[in-house]
């Protein structure tokens, strides 16, 4: 029956022209030329919001000393035969592509989570020892995450010993000045050696306070480990979220989450049904 149907011949249908008193408008146009029209003036619009959103988030302190030595192209108007059409200062070094640079950040994001993940352990090896020794975790935990802290204390940075005040021993000569400073030796010794014995007299007489004072010494240096720990995770977990971010938007294709893509367009990954 259809083999009948497409011997038969049909009508051509035309499409509409233009009529004769708007020739002077040139070719009527059609919905699909609208659509067109329509998709590149959307495309356009979102480049141009996503340059502004770019300009409005660049960094105007940001300075390099390469710009000191470095000049825009110029023209041929003022450099006359010496131009070249190029950047003063520039070597030629090409750009990486953008997918050379979304796998390199993709390594990025594989260290910082591994090391991230050795800083949770960390934590969780932090806090059982906390509580092994009767301390509490709210101790620790109602310092970290100030937002106003400098990232870089989540480091353990090393600590240096606070110097002791110099004394200024006024003499007439060398021999009676190293006398004095020897005399004063001997004597920071003694209160030294005085000190000592008296602390063994008072842990001898109440071992169960020295005990628990050096047990309290302790706890609160787990608890200190615990707080610079909790910092350096939080920083890391920071630094992880914002290098996916930037491969999301470098991607041509939503692959992961909410966002905005490098042309402007934003986009929302819904998860499949299970």
């Amino acid at each position: 029956m259809s083999s009948i149907r497409n011997t038969v011949q049909r009508r051509v249908h035309k499409e509409r022209s233009q009529p004769q008193e708007r020739q002077r408008l040139g070719l009527l146009e059609k919905h699909k030329d609208y659509s067109l029209r329509a998709k590149d003036f959307n495309k356009k619009k979102a480049q141009l919001r996503a340059l502004r959103q770019k300009a409005a988030d660049r960094n105007e302190d940001e300075f390099y000393f390469g710009m000191m030595s470095r000049k825009g192209p110029g023209s041929s108007l003022a450099q006359g035969r010496r131009w070249t059409g190029t950047v003063d200062g520039d070597r030629g070094n090409r750009a990486l592509d953008v997918d050379a640079v979304r796998l390199l950040k993709t390594q990025d994001v594989g260290y910082i989570r591994t090391v991230r993940n050795v800083a949770l352990k960390e934590v969780k090896a932090l806090e059982e020892r906390v509580l092994e020794q009767g301390g509490s975790l709210d101790a620790a935990a109602g310092q970290v995450d100030d937002e106003d802290d400098d990232e870089f204390e989540g480091f353990d940075m090393p600590q240096q010993r606070a110097a002791k005040p110099k004394k200024i021993v006024f003499a007439e000569a060398v021999e009676e000045r190293e006398e004095k400073l020897r005399q004063e030796a001997d004597d920071e010794v003694d209160d030294g050696e005085d000190t000592d014995m008296e602390d063994e007299d008072d842990a001898k007489k109440d071992p169960e306070a020295t005990r628990a004072a050096t047990r309290q010494k302790h706890l609160e240096k787990l608890q200190r480990r615990l707080q610079n720990a909790r910092k350096k995770l939080t920083i890391l977990t920071r630094a992880e979220h914002q290098l996916e971010v930037q491969r999301t938007n470098m991607s041509k294709t939503p692959t992961s989450g909410n966002g905005v893509t490098k042309s402007g367009k934003k986009f929302k990954v819904r998860e499949r049904k299970r």
